[in-house]
């Protein structure tokens, strides 16, 4: 749950094409999505070029992007302090940079790592298709946006298996169909509106075969009833369909509010592209007893699954790291080998063993000599190794 009434949960939709962010805190009964200065909660917040330059460039200056955040959550009413939020940023594509730059910007705000998160899109679409009525997700849930970077329309569904116990959420993009001047060709206007409504009703018929497809959303302002009346008729018969600007910021929003145990989804677990899948442990001797301790939890975001703990081995020259896929399947055992261990008595010496993701398949294991108390110092020794999951590696 909240803590305080006065903490405040946000999500911030982050595109090349502008901003949006949406706030929530204790008082409200929906999430509130900020209103540009005309009063329309679906004009985007401009990012400027050198902020975006940060998510894209490693050469460049995050400085820019670390004003650009300041300037966002200035625009939530009743902020005071970056004590009080919890911010769930979206951007189309997480990749590793993103992860790195996004939440280290935000720390240098003033917010604690531990309420700084990063998801994309399709984890958005998520987050906003299953905190909507049950009903509205009976069946599958498409999303149909367009991407005017390349001039497309983009079909994504998301499908529940509830066959299984958590059931399984999926998001997955299915079609896309171009509609950039190589199509269009040399209609004119009224020839081009015509052709679209046939390209979008073909599109349409490829993203629903053989689904049901209880709830469409369209996002943006490019789908309009006046070109595309027979799509429109079809999107919409026997099926909920809804047309918006700002599904992102508002499932990221929902996001920044599960994490803060505001807003629970017991029953789901989401398979997203940046979910780490495997569960991660290593035998360990808790009070005499050989024990499974568990390092990372499958099911997280990558870029939120660390794990750093301190023990003493007992005549083992190497740490071995246990996998298994978060549905079934054979453990795979990766070793990484302690190479010019310090020679010291057995059980003379501490460990620091730190593990944490650069993707959603990639690990990073650190093992660091900690010495033993007033007796060995630290030798300075470290060893450090990429493990790639779902594969066997001996390191």
């Amino acid at each position: 749950m909240i803590q305080e009434k006065k903490e405040i949960m946000a999500g911030l939709h982050l595109g090349k094409s502008g901003a949006q962010l949406t706030w929530y805190t204790a008082q409200e009964k929906e999430p509130v999505t900020v209103t540009s200065e005309n009063g329309d909660e679906h004009d985007k917040i401009p990012v400027p070029p050198e902020a975006w330059a940060a998510l894209e460039d490693r050469d460049a200056d995050d400085a820019p992007l670390v004003s650009f955040l300041r300037y966002c959550l200035r625009l939530v009413p009743g902020y005071q302090s970056p004590e009080q939020m919890r911010v769930m940023m979206t951007v189309r594509e997480l990749t590793p940079l993103a992860g790195e730059r996004l939440p280290r910007s935000m720390e240098k705000l003033g917010l604690e790592r531990k309420n700084i998160y990063v998801q994309d899109y399709r984890s958005s679409f998520f987050y906003y298709a299953v905190n909507q009525k049950r009903e509205l997700w009976s069946g599958d849930v498409a999303l149909f946006e367009y991407d005017d970077a390349q001039d497309r329309i983009v079909g994504s569904i998301l499908h529940v298996d509830r066959s299984t116990t958590p059931a399984l959420v999926t998001v997955t993009q299915e079609q896309d169909q171009k509609l950039d001047r190589s199509v269009r060709g040399s209609r004119n206007d009224q020839e081009w509106d015509s052709e679209r409504d046939r390209l979008f009703f073909e599109f349409l018929k490829k993203v629903f075969d053989r689904r049901n497809v209880t709830t469409c959303y369209l996002m943006g302002n490019y789908f309009d009833r006046s070109w595309a009346p027979r799509s429109f008729q079809y999107l919409c018969f026997h099926r909920h369909a809804f047309q918006g600007n700002n599904l992102y910021t508002r499932g990221a929003c929902y996001a920044a509010m599960e994490r803060a145990g505001a807003l629970p989804l017991p029953g789901l677990l989401f398979l997203g592209a940046d979910i780490v899948r495997e569960n991660m442990g290593m035998m360990m001797r808790i009070r005499g007893k050989e024990t499974y301790y568990p390092v990372v939890s499958a099911g997280v975001n990558w870029y939120e699954a660390h794990h750093t703990c301190e023990f003493i081995p007992d005549g083992e020259r190497s740490v071995s790291l246990i996998t298994r896929p978060m549905t079934g399947g054979l453990e795979v055992t990766h070793v990484l080998r302690l190479t010019g261990f310090p020679d010291r008595p057995n059980r003379a010496t501490r460990l620091r063993l730190t593990v944490y993701f650069t993707s959603p398949d990639c690990c990073v294991t650190e093992v660091e000599d900690l010495g033993f108390g007033g007796f060995y110092k630290p030798s300075g020794k470290k060893w450090k190794r990429e493990i790639h999951v779902r594969c066997t590696d001996e390191l």
